[in-house]
């Protein structure tokens, strides 16, 4: 099978989702497939499978290149029909009209899936451009789209709520690759036990409410660094965070080999994603990759973020903003004895491996194409 992925804009890293699936079906040799894009920023030479820019990268601002995005959909287009695909895969609901054209004109069929932010763009109508601009795909991803996958159960609903078909509305968890996500072979812990971050430094992401943990368990007593490992608004403050506690520790962005190597060596994995204005967090992936490392996870009762860990069993869900509740969790991963906490490393692992990998997920992408092109 020839499978066409496209999606609008693509930086690699962080987004490495939108072409790990299919690359994993290349990778087994029977299938062909190239990302089509309107415009990329891809930093990593270790990509499983081409990827062709409407818009060329050059050495201009990754937001000017951006900004030309918009008016790319007919190179898009072009681009994908050249390639003949059996099936066009679109990534995100936004963006998506140099994709609905290109298989409307060959006469594949269309999968799309839905990440979040595009199926809260449908429920909250915006008269700015950028409003009418993804609007406009969305209603088109509504109308022509053969199948939509949701990444989560929480976002199925969400998208139903904003006016997805469910008849060709199907939840389709994205799975991560446990070859590559993995526990170290080397058994040696460090000596000061890690809690590891790694996302946007937004408030989305509850940064603060992460380090306002740490803070008050080493008030307890109980010994620690914090790594943070990202970049976004909320830089400063952390920054200002490890300027005045020596045991927080910011690396900012990493590549996945970097950041795989500190999931590796953390002790637990917190994600305190929550609400922020109509923002949830849909799914949260970093949650599987650190479980698939053998490294227990805690995020917030927040979106789909839930959806990604089997609670009290590979790792907590802490009611949302409760910052004294994320604080006691930290705390009873960290002071597990060591018996107990070799069991939940494993526990964390073989979940992921048999519920969330890579393999079965893109099995399952697979069933979806075939069922679609039948």
């Amino acid at each position: 099978m020839r499978i066409a992925v496209t999606t609008g804009l693509l930086r690699i890293p962080p987004t490495y989702f939108v072409t790990q699936h299919v690359e994993r079906l290349v990778a087994i040799g029977e299938h062909e497939a190239r990302a089509f894009v309107r415009a990329s920023d891809v930093q990593d030479a270790r990509l499983g499978i081409e990827v062709v820019s409407a818009v060329a990268e050059s050495p201009g601002s990754w937001r000017s290149r951006a900004l030309r995005a918009v008016a790319a959909a007919r190179p898009q287009r072009r681009q994908i029909e050249a390639y003949l695909p059996d099936v066009v895969h679109q990534h995100f609901a936004t963006w998506a009209h140099g994709a609905l054209d290109a298989a409307r004109r060959l006469g594949a069929p269309a999968v799309v899936t839905v990440h979040g932010y595009d199926v809260l763009t449908a429920g909250a109508p915006s008269a700015a451009p950028v409003g009418v601009f993804h609007r406009s795909s969305i209603e088109r991803v509504k109308r022509e789209a053969d199948r939509v996958l949701a990444v989560s159960d929480f976002l199925l609903e969400r998208a139903e709520r904003a006016g997805f078909d469910p008849a060709r509305l199907v939840r389709h968890y994205q799975g991560v690759d446990t070859d590559f996500f993995s526990p170290s072979d080397d058994d040696a812990r460090p000596d000061e036990p890690i809690i590891l971050f790694v996302g946007a430094l937004e408030p989305r992401k509850g940064i603060l409410d992460l380090v306002a943990a740490s803070l008050a368990l080493r008030a307890r007593g109980v010994e620690h660094k914090l790594v943070v490992v990202g970049d976004g608004s909320q830089r400063a403050l952390v920054d200002q965070a490890v300027a005045e506690h020596e045991h927080i520790v910011a690396t900012g962005p990493l590549d996945r080999h970097g950041v795989r190597e500190l999931m590796r060596a953390a002790e637990v994995f917190v994600l305190p994603t929550q609400r922020d204005g109509s923002w949830r967090e849909a799914a949260g992936l970093v949650l599987l990759e650190a479980q698939a490392c053998g490294t227990p996870a805690i995020t917030y009762a927040s979106g789909g973020a839930p959806e990604m860990l089997r609670n009290a069993s590979t790792g907590f869900v802490v009611p949302e903003r409760d910052t004294a509740r994320l604080a006691d969790s930290i705390g009873t991963v960290l002071e597990l004895p060591a018996r107990e906490r070799a069991v939940w490393r494993a526990r964390a692992r073989e979940w992921v491996v048999t519920e969330r990998s890579l393999a079965s997920s893109s099995v399952e992408l697979l069933e979806h194409y075939r069922d679609v092109t039948e």
